[in-house]
């Protein structure tokens, strides 16, 4: 599973850092918006509900609506170019995002077409929008001329009415994840300064109106993920603390000995080590459940990877040091909870030349997940792409109690 390996320092009061709460700086990207922006002052004046829209490793899958999801195509074209695809959950069928007739998907008269962009494009639904987020790359090789500005765009679910309502600088680029409230994006701008350096900060965007707000600098610190109306941070100490949007008042959670490696944030779970055991954390409740079953091995016997986490299940990778005989356990994935012993997780398909675990991508349901089940083969592509192409995504919906079981779909299911 991908892994982001992060330097992070000690949390410092907010005082030191500038966090105290949030500062107006607006800019108006657009026309008439007076009204929108009413609603949105409004809404920052009350705890607000937040949800994450990447994974807190800021690995994007796509965006999820109440019917379908949105993603970009794996199939990229020599210029970089590529397209917004939709799934449907009734049919599980793939869709160009696209309602014209006899249409190649390949120009900008297209409403899938998605040109290059060095920081990749975030499919997101917010409230009843499409957003797609262009986060820009200050560190792109690529001639700047060849890929777009760091830029939001906004269209109704179905493509139609697509707009750019805000546009970043060029010295600016948007790190993941992103978090909303329905309304608003809360993200990490950086911006390149003259010396060389990132000034990163903690901003809100309303994708509608084209409004910005800067919120408070983060010094030396990353957005995880969300937990009721609180964004979750992790500083470079391994400290996990919780900031409220809406009155800047900041709670440390817990501090984790090489957080990068040793936690997982996944919804309102935080999974991490704690005296030679896993345990869960409930970030709504507080609620700590330990993971008895199985003590951790020391780096020298094997790596342990977190993978995935709910509440009540974790999910690891075990690679062995050397694979050195006295090893307790096989290389593989494992399934642990409570106080059972790990169980050996069978549901993975062949990515190149790896087994890889089957993704859950998001929740569709009480009871049901999207997951990536296996991903197609592509034709050969020519060298001058600006991607490495993958194989398209193979999805499925599973029952949320087949997939922590490790119980494999059956092979109509899926698409």
């Amino acid at each position: 599973m991908r892994r982001r390996i992060i330097a992070v320092i000690a949390l410092i009061p907010a005082l030191l850092f500038g966090c105290a709460g949030p500062t107006t700086n607006t800019t108006t990207q657009t026309g008439n918006t007076s009204s929108q922006e009413v609603a949105q002052e409004d809404s920052t004046q009350n705890s607000v509900t937040l949800t994450a829209l990447q994974r807190s490793d800021g690995w994007n899958y796509g965006g999820s609506g109440s019917d379908g999801f949105y993603y970009v195509s794996s199939s990229v074209r020599d210029d970089g170019s590529a397209n917004l695809m939709y799934l449907d959950y009734a049919t599980m069928e793939k869709i160009y995002l696209c309602n014209q007739p006899n249409c190649n998907h390949d120009t900008e008269a297209c409403t899938s077409y998605l040109p290059y962009s060095a920081g990749g494009i975030l499919p997101c639904v917010i409230g009843q929008n499409l957003v797609l987020v262009f986060p820009g790359n200050v560190h792109a090789s690529a001639d700047t001329s060849s890929t777009v500005m760091p830029h939001l765009e906004v269209m109704g679910l179905d493509g139609s009415n697509r707009k750019t309502t805000f546009t970043f600088e060029s010295n600016q680029q948007i790190n993941r994840p992103l978090v909303t409230d329905g309304t608003n994006i809360y993200c990490e701008l950086d911006t390149a300064t003259e010396d060389g350096q990132l000034k990163a900060e903690l901003v809100r965007v309303n994708p509608v109106t084209g409004t910005k707000d800067t919120l408070c600098a983060l010094n030396q610190e990353w957005i995880k993920g969300s937990a009721g109306s609180t964004i979750i941070l992790l500083n470079a100490n391994g400290c996990y603390s919780s900031y409220d949007p809406v009155s800047g008042d900041r709670k440390d959670i817990v501090t984790v000995d090489n957080a990068s490696v040793d936690s997982l944030l996944q919804g309102t779970t935080l999974a991490y080590k704690d005296n030679g055991f896993f345990c869960l954390m409930d970030l709504l409740s507080g609620e700590k459940t330990s993971l008895s079953g199985f003590a951790v091995p020391s780096p020298e016997e094997a790596f342990v990877n977190l993978v995935d986490a709910d509440s009540t299940h974790l999910l690891i990778k075990i690679e062995t040091a050397s694979h050195q005989s006295g090893s307790s356990m096989e290389d593989g994935y494992y399934m642990i909870t409570g106080s059972s012993t790990p169980q050996q997780w069978t549901l993975l398909y062949s990515s190149g030349d790896q087994d890889t675990p089957f993704e859950r991508v998001t929740t569709i349901s009480s009871n049901e997940y999207l997951v990536i089940s296996g991903e197609e083969t592509l034709p050969d592509t020519t060298a001058n792409s600006h991607y490495v192409a993958t194989g398209e995504k193979q999805y499925v919906i599973m029952s949320q109690e087949d997939y922590w079981n490790s119980i494999a779909p059956t092979a109509s299911s899926t698409q």
